[in-house]
């Protein structure tokens, strides 16, 4: 249980595509990534919604460009906690090997304990993951926080549940892939040609394209097949779909297919700037807890 005079704040980046709802409903802190499209930053989750940036995306005339979280918005967060009266901070975030967003952290914790000393304690968590694989994690520390578990209890679950969050993403279409030069022009026209459909697996710090699937409707057979086969526990956990700018029919059909698997509730919610950046809006992803990391 929690010691009486710890006061805990718990935070995350945008990129883990926390809703708003979510994050003021069990008081997670959100600091920023950027986004420039067409000579205009944005900072995500404050200034741009996931659906805006689909729009964007599709639309804007060079490929847009992302950036880290700035370290005066780290620094900005830990005075705001200290300043609360916080003992104890812990932050989950982006991966480590995709952006420099969990540097900037460890970095600005230095000098913010320079400047104030160490009474209120850091603690740093690299997700080595994207999206609501480590957005699940900020929210389970934040549940163990309001039924008023201790700072090492609400440490430790989410240290574990990140090194076991999985995400596997289905990409409808390779347009975005081939502007923004991940795939050729040439691969591109003919996987659009066949009906092919990648599916890449998101763990331990990378994104890797697995296999590739023909037809937008093989898309969810998939994605159930590899959640099934990685899962643990599923009919104690619920599984999180993440999407893009797909048919409902598309994102309903997965629901309900992960639903007759096994799994004990399914939950649904939109990729951001930092996903669909790299798949592009089509596309879409199942997020579940499987075996941990080394």
């Amino acid at each position: 249980m929690a010691k009486q005079n710890e006061k805990i704040c718990i935070f995350t980046d945008s990129a883990a595509d926390i809703t708003r709802a979510e994050a003021e409903r069990w008081k997670i802190d959100i600091v920023p990534l950027r986004v420039t499209v067409d000579g205009k930053t944005y900072l995500e989750y404050y200034d741009i919604t996931p659906e805006e940036y689909w729009k964007m995306l599709e639309e804007s005339k060079d490929f847009p460009q992302t950036s880290q979280v700035g370290m005066d918005s780290f620094l900005n967060l830990y005075k705001k906690a200290k300043a609360a009266g916080c003992t104890h901070v812990v932050g989950v975030l982006i991966n480590s090997k995709g952006s420099g967003t969990y540097q900037a952290a460890c970095i600005t914790r230095d000098m913010f304990y320079d400047e104030y000393g160490k009474d209120m304690v850091i603690e740093l968590i690299d997700s080595l993951c994207y999206s609501y694989t480590y957005g699940k994690v900020a929210v389970t520390g934040a549940k163990m926080r309001e039924e008023g578990k201790s700072f090492a209890e609400i440490l430790a679950e989410m240290t574990s549940l990140s090194k076991g969050m999985k995400a596997y993403v289905g990409i409808y279409n390779l347009r975005i892939l081939r502007k923004s030069g991940r795939i050729s022009g040439g691969a591109a026209f003919v996987g659009d040609a066949l009906g092919l459909r990648p599916v890449a697996v998101v763990f331990n710090g990378a994104v890797d394209v697995m296999c590739k699937v023909r037809g937008d409707k093989a898309v969810a057979n998939k994605l159930v097949e590899l959640a099934v086969r990685d899962a643990v526990d599923r009919e104690h956990q619920t599984a999180y779909i993440a999407h893009g700018d797909v048919p409902e029919a598309q994102i309903a059909a997965l629901e309900r297919k992960l639903l007759e698997a096994g799994f004990a509730a399914v939950r649904r919610g939109p990729l951001g700037v930092m996903v669909t950046s790299n798949t592009g809006p089509q596309a879409l992803g199942v997020i579940f807890r499987g075996a941990p990391r080394p």
